[in-house]
């Protein structure tokens, strides 16, 4: 019976690995447990037991008399028992983080920059503190004008001209008449003088025009350039090329500067650039320029004493920037005392004639057609029309040839000091910052910071009113200077008494 087991097995399926035992008899079902055997040969027979199957496959004729074979399973070896190795993922690739560079060190020698930085704010924390205390200390020098300002007229930062050396005559011509008068070239006028007409054609080539420059700077390219800054009027004085003029055409009310360069142009379109100042006397605004010139149209003067109230006046000027504007008026008052409104020491003509921006510096005409003032104010204000001044001729005669001899106006009194108007809601007066090398203060129980609000019995509230009152002296006169000096947060009062001295160009 082995032997039938060996042949038909081995005959129908001779790809077999082991060689099948076959039962002829139905009943040996149960002999098959002895394939286990034929594993034997096979190498990974020793593994295959703990995973062969309970229930051995069924080979041989069936109880329905077919035939069936099974092959026996080759046993799956185990997994070993160390862990399995990790695979390289190609799908993302490792990254590696590049480590960033070292931060630079320090630089060394900054640390002045810090400390001038806390320096600088502590420095404002203090002078806050200071100026909540400015009420009551002078030397806290605030500012009302804007400049500091010398009592004989000058501003600290200019450079004072220094004259021309010439002494040179202002002649003023009397009065005309109707006799002078040309009915074949002239017209009457129904005060018996000039047409205006004709007034304005007589004085248009010696009048002119002033523009003034300063020289403006680029924060972005570091360029500088001179930039048109104001226009004003001027008078031929002499045929060389003196010009009369306001002080404040020619200095700058806001810095004490002169401007950068005023030039002057003339009735027939001819321009004169870069005039030199000879002299000009801030107290009473007036101003002398020179220009390279010659065979020019001088003015004719008048005696502005000879004026009378109500007399037809004619005003010629660069108005509002509108060259040789003509305007017509008559005058309102005579030695109008305008101190507290301008500050001159001089007493003006009060007139109606439109007098506008650039009217400054030029010819205020009688009915004759001569000039009996210099046009240098207008009061610009809410509910005034009407309302100008200009200087009389025969008072600014005097000072305009000391001008053009020694750049300032010789006789005339100072203290010899600088310093600024100062109102602080509770005091006034002009305050003291430096006393000049030969001041008439000098030696005496005056500082620098004290204030200065009376001379005698007449009250000082600003630099205005302190040059009046000193042009009321003489070089010579004594005056008692009443002073106010802040110490420790206490005010003391001083007296002074000094001698006038005499302005000088220094």
């Amino acid at each position: 019976m082995s032997d039938m087991w060996d042949k038909d097995p081995l005959e129908q399926q001779p790809a077999a690995p082991a060689e099948p035992v076959v039962s002829a008899e139905p009943a040996a079902p149960a002999e098959p447990v002895a394939p286990a055997e034929p594993v034997a040969p096979a190498e990974p027979a020793a593994p295959a037991e703990s995973v062969a199957p309970q229930t051995p496959p069924m080979n041989g004729f069936a109880p329905d008399g077919s035939y069936r074979y099974v092959p026996p399973r080759t046993a799956q070896p185990t997994p070993p028992p160390y862990p399995t190795p990790p695979q390289p993922n190609y799908y993302q690739p490792t990254y590696t983080r590049p480590t960033p560079p070292p931060a630079p060190a320090p630089k060394k020698g900054r640390g002045w920059i810090v400390a001038v930085a806390v320096l600088a704010a502590l420095a404002l924390i203090v002078f806050g503190m200071w100026s909540a205390f400015a009420w009551l200390d002078w030397e806290t020098d605030r500012e009302q004008t804007g400049t500091s300002q010398t009592d004989d007229g000058a501003q600290q930062g200019d450079t004072k001209p220094t004259g021309s050396g010439n002494k040179e005559e202002l002649v003023i011509t009397p009065g005309g008449t109707v006799e002078d008068i040309d009915p074949e070239k002239d017209y009457y006028y129904g005060d018996g003088g000039l047409s205006t007409e004709t007034i304005v054609n007589k004085n248009y080539n010696s009048t002119v025009v002033l523009t003034m420059y300063m020289e403006s700077s680029n924060p972005y390219f570091g360029e500088s350039s001179l930039q048109e800054v104001g226009a004003a009027s001027g008078i031929v004085w002499t045929a060389d090329g003196y010009i009369i003029t306001n002080c404040h055409c020619v200095i700058d009310e806001t810095t004490g500067e002169q401007f950068d360069r005023v030039d002057v142009t003339m009735y027939d379109g001819t321009v004169y650039e870069n005039a030199r100042i000879i002299g000009a006397d801030e107290a009473t605004d007036l101003a002398v320029i020179k220009i390279d010139a010659t065979g020019l149209t001088p003015a004719v003067f008048g005696d502005s004493n000879e004026l009378a109230v109500g007399a037809r006046v004619v005003a010629l000027g660069n108005a509002a920037g509108l060259s040789w504007t003509a305007t017509q008026g008559i005058v309102s008052a005579k030695a109008r005392d305008v101190y507290e409104d301008t500050g001159y020491a001089l007493q003006c003509l009060q007139v109606d004639v439109a007098i506008n921006s650039g009217n400054s510096g030029g010819p205020l005409l009688n009915k004759f057609g001569q000039v009996v003032a210099i046009n240098s104010a207008k009061i610009f204000a809410s509910g005034y029309e009407g309302l100008g001044f200009s200087i009389p001729i025969t008072e600014a005669k005097p000072i305009l040839e000391s001008l053009m001899e020694f750049g300032y106006v010789k006789g005339r009194v100072a203290l010899g000091i600088t310093g600024q108007t100062y109102d602080d809601g509770y005091y006034q007066g002009f305050l003291i910052r430096d006393i000049i090398e030969g001041s008439c203060l000098q030696g005496t129980e005056a500082e620098a910071g004290d204030l200065i609000v009376a001379v005698d019995d007449t009250v000082v509230t600003d630099y205005g009113s302190l040059r009046a009152t000193l042009a009321k002296h003489k070089v010579g006169d004594k005056v008692t200077l009443k002073l106010l000096r802040s110490n420790k947060r206490q005010v003391t009062t001083h007296y002074v008494e000094v001698t006038l001295k005499e302005q000088t160009g220094n």
